[in-house]
Parts: C-alpha cells; structure tokens; sequence
C-alpha cells in the first residue's frame, strides 16, 4: 500500500468535498440554510454556547449528506442495476440526513425562537424601521442566492 504524504491526503479530501458541494443540489441547499441560520443567529447575537450550537448541528446535516453521497454513490458502484435491498440501504441513509435536518431545524428553532420574538416587539415599538434594514439584508441574501442558481442552471 502506498503511503501519501499529509499535504496531498488533504488536498485528496478537499477535492472530494468540493466535488460533493458543487454536484449535489442538496448539499447547496443545505448550506445555504446553515448561512442563513448562522447568519441570523450571529446578527441576534445569541450566546455564544447557542451559535455554536446551530454550526455543530448545520455542519452535522452537511457531513451526513456527503456521507450519504458517498454511499450511495459505492452502492451504484457495486450494484448499477436497480436492487431492492441495496434500495433500502439508500433509504435508510436518506433517513439519517432527514432526521439530522430535523434535529437542526428543532435546536434552530428553539434557540432562535425569542430572539426573533424581541427584535419583532423592537421593530413594533420603532415602527419597523430597524426591521427595514434587517428585511434589505435578507431580500439580498435571498438575491445573491437565486443568482447563484441561476448561473448553476445555466452551466448545466
């Protein structure tokens, strides 16, 4: 077995994981909504304990779906013909990635709950023009991320 050195078992491992971003549609999704998240929680300023919270559980629901791609990708490998039991191995694994969604979109929820409740009842009691300014930067969050998949579905 051939060894390689660390510099290019990592550039081997960062390949791979651009790979997985650039060609899975999920995982751009995914992302996506962790930015938004992080984003939020960041501009709420939450404690600390809290936003790390939310990044471990986003980064969590990326890996299991690169980890999820992997597999799925093997099992074509070995079975390129449709296989009933191979087709419950996918299922479970797509299981795992949906309830990691859903165990980020319960603590983001949770922690996000009562900041978002406050800035509401500040942006009540200032007559929304704090809320203006925060609306401008998710209305261009948002653009920024439909222009980046329309230029992906161009390129396709």
């Amino acid at each position: 077995m051939t060894k390689i050195s660390f510099i290019d078992s990592t550039l081997c491992a960062a390949r791979g994981l651009f790979k997985g971003i650039s060609n899975e549609r999920n995982i751009k999704i995914q992302i996506i909504i962790g930015m938004f998240l992080i984003f939020t929680a960041t501009i709420l300023e939450v404690s600390k304990i809290y936003l790390i919270t939310i990044i471990i559980v986003c980064f969590l629901v990326v890996i299991l779906e690169l980890f999820n791609m992997g597999f799925e990708r093997l099992i074509d490998l070995i079975s390129p013909e449709y296989n009933k039991d191979f087709g419950r191995v996918k299922d479970a694994m797509a299981g795992v990635v949906l309830l990691t969604f859903g165990l980020a979109a319960i603590v983001s929820f949770i922690v996000l709950y009562q900041p978002v409740l406050n800035l509401l009842k500040i942006m009540i009691q200032n007559n929304f023009s704090f809320g203006f300014i925060i609306a401008d930067i998710f209305l261009i969050f948002i653009l920024i991320i439909i222009e980046h998949f329309k230029k992906n579905n161009r390129q396709t």
